[in-house]
């Protein structure tokens, strides 16, 4: 279906205080035979297969353009809400030219607006075409985004297995949290391990045991969060002293050193593009219901089932949530987000929101492909 939509619209060139339902009402109260006010029609010519032209007229209106063109008065709102540029629906100034081509199925309608010297609107040509509409599954975020830099400050760790290799135990700051440049006075398991420019992560436990679904013992592991990193600068005594490098959240005393983990990764954001399927069982945040662009969420599947980093999927539903937040699988999927994995595990897998229509939650489903 072709959709006819002008470029301006007019209203009385003369000033008037009149409210626009008295404007209405006056084009109402028009006697039949033509008069100012009324279109010129005998200006615009039958169709002949070339534009065909009408003047402005003083005591034109929306209305009675509405009238004539789209043969319903009552569109004139529609017509002015679609250009923006229009800050005054009650204004127009004689003078101005429609050059009005009907058009076909083949040749689209157009319209312009053309002025002489007295000074009304000038607007560029407006070319319309007729496009076909989407069919198909409701598939949003299926485009690639060029690379970007996540910040992914957390992972899942067996409690028993992880190596923590000291802790944060003391600093000068006379603050309950410290920051970037800080100091810190660290406890070592082997401090003489560690030379000056050595980088660590510093790390806390916020979750015991993200539960499996398949057995009630069953347990990927701890979650922790990735607070920050240090960099030793020398020893003294038992402690080692560091600065803090970067700092993702607060760092307090207690908090676990390990290995260097690094937190933000570089990569591409391609289209999903497989038949993996699965769930989002975990987010970072603990004190959000909802994730939104740039959370870090955790998925089900690992290694162990394909995922690599730098694959992506689509987050879907199946409910009517104003009804009911049950999933309904006679209802069709429908893409709430996107993520994109940066951490691959055997069992699960850590991921970035790239795009969210609403917000993400565990339990969610994602998929490679949307049917």
């Amino acid at each position: 279906m072709l959709a006819l939509i002008f470029s301006f619209f007019t209203m009385p060139a003369s000033a008037q205080d009149d409210p626009l339902g008295d404007l209405l009402q006056a084009v109402e109260d028009q006697p039949t035979a033509p008069a100012e006010g009324d279109l010129n029609m005998e200006s615009m010519p039958e169709p002949s297969g070339m534009p065909d032209l009408y003047v402005i007229q003083p005591g034109d209106t929306l209305w009675n353009l509405a009238t004539a063109f789209l043969g319903d008065p009552e569109a004139w709102p529609e017509l002015w809400a679609i250009n923006d540029y229009i800050t005054n629906p009650h204004w127009i100034y004689p003078g101005n030219q429609i050059v009005f081509t009907l058009g076909t199925l083949l040749e689209p309608p157009t319209i312009e607006l053309e002025t002489d010297d007295r000074g009304g609107y000038v607007v560029q040509n407006q070319y319309f075409e007729a496009t076909e509409a989407n069919c198909g599954p409701a598939v949003r975020f299926d485009f690639p985004q060029e690379t970007g830099i996540f910040t992914v400050p957390g992972f899942i760790e067996d409690s028993e297995t992880l190596p923590i290799l000291g802790k944060v135990a003391r600093s000068p700051r006379n603050q309950s949290f410290m920051v970037e440049k800080d100091v810190l006075y660290l406890k070592m398991n082997d401090p003489d391990l560690y030379e000056c420019g050595d980088v660590l992560t510093i790390f806390r436990k916020i979750k015991n045991n993200v539960k499996k679904e398949e057995g009630r013992f069953q347990s990927y592991g701890s979650l922790y969060k990735t607070v920050g990193e240090v960099r030793v600068v020398h020893h003294f005594g038992d402690y080692v002293v560091g600065s803090i490098r970067t700092s993702f959240s607060e760092i307090a005393r207690g908090d676990l050193i390990g290995d260097v983990n690094p937190a933000v990764v570089q990569i591409d954001v391609s289209v999903p593009n497989g038949d993996l399927q699965g769930k989002i069982i975990e987010q970072l945040s603990q004190n959000h219901i909802m994730n939104t662009t740039r959370s870090t969420v955790f998925i089900d599947r690992g290694s162990n089932d394909g995922v690599e980093e730098g694959d992506t999927f689509y987050v879907i539903r199946q409910k009517d949530e104003f009804i009911s937040g049950e999933e309904d699988p006679d209802l069709p999927p429908f893409v709430v987000g996107r993520i994109l994995v940066v951490h691959v595990a055997e069992d699960h897998s850590v991921a970035v929101v790239t795009d969210a229509a609403q917000g993400i939650n565990i339990g969610d489903r994602v998929s490679m492909e949307v049917q």
